[in-house]
C-alpha cells in the first residue's frame, strides 16, 4: 500500500522576479564595505570601486568578487587572472569616487594617481595604505547575467594594522561607522 505524503503543498509555477526598481530600492539599505578591485601590471592597470565582495571559505582562503562584464577592469582581470581587493578606510572616499567614475576627467590610468600603489606577489596593483588588501588569483569564473563572479584564492593579505573605521556605502552615499 502506497501512502501519499502528508502536508505537501501543490506545486505551482515559480513567481517572477521582483521589479528591478524595487530590487534597487531595497539594495540601497544593504550597507557594505567599499573596496577598490584592481588588476593588471606595470604596462596596463584597471580598477573599480565595488561592494560586491564576500568571503567564501577560510580554508582554503577564498573570496568572491562580482564584476560587470562591460567595465574595462573586467577584461584586465580576465587577462591577468589575478586581482587585489583593497578595503578602503573612512578617509579614502576620494579614492572610492575616482574608481567609481565619479570624478570628472579621471579615467583609466589616472585613477591610480591618488593613493600609494605597489605591486604584489602576483604583480597586481595593491593600495598600500588600504585598511586591508587581499591579493588573489582567480581560480574560477562563473557567469551571472551581466556580471561574472570571480572565485579567488587569497595569496597575500596586507594592511590590517590600523584601527580606523571602514568606508561604507549605504543609501546611495559613502559613510562611516562614526
Amino acid at each position: 500500500m502506497m501512502c501519499a505524503p502528508l502536508n505537501t503543498p501543490p506545486r505551482s509555477p515559480a513567481p517572477p522576479p521582483v521589479d528591478v526598481a524595487d530590487f534597487c530600492k531595497g539594495m540601497r539599505y544593504l550597507a557594505a564595505s567599499c573596496v577598490v578591485i584592481a588588476s593588471g601590471d606595470e604596462s596596463e592597470r584597471a580598477g573599480l570601486t565595488a561592494t560586491a565582495v564576500c568571503s567564501v571559505t577560510a580554508n582554503p582562503p577564498r573570496l568572491l568578487v562580482c564584476v560587470n562584464r562591460n567595465v574595462r577592469a573586467h577584461a584586465v582581470i580576465q587577462a591577468h587572472q589575478a586581482l587585489s581587493i583593497n578595503v578602503l578606510n573612512c578617509d579614502q572616499e576620494s579614492i572610492a569616487r575616482r574608481f567609481a567614475g565619479m570624478v570628472e576627467g579621471v579615467v583609466a590610468e589616472a585613477r591610480f594617481d591618488e593613493g600609494h600603489w605597489v605591486y604584489g606577489k602576483a604583480g597586481v596593483p595593491i593600495l598600500d595604505d588600504a585598511l586591508a588588501s587581499f591579493e588573489c588569483r582567480v581560480v574560477e569564473t562563473l557567469p551571472a547575467s551581466t556580471h561574472d563572479m570571480f572565485l579567488c584564492e587569497v595569496i597575500n593579505v596586507g594592511g590590517c594594522g590600523e584601527d580606523v573605521d571602514p568606508l561604507l556605502y549605504f543609501n546611495s552615499r559613502f559613510t562611516a561607522l562614526r
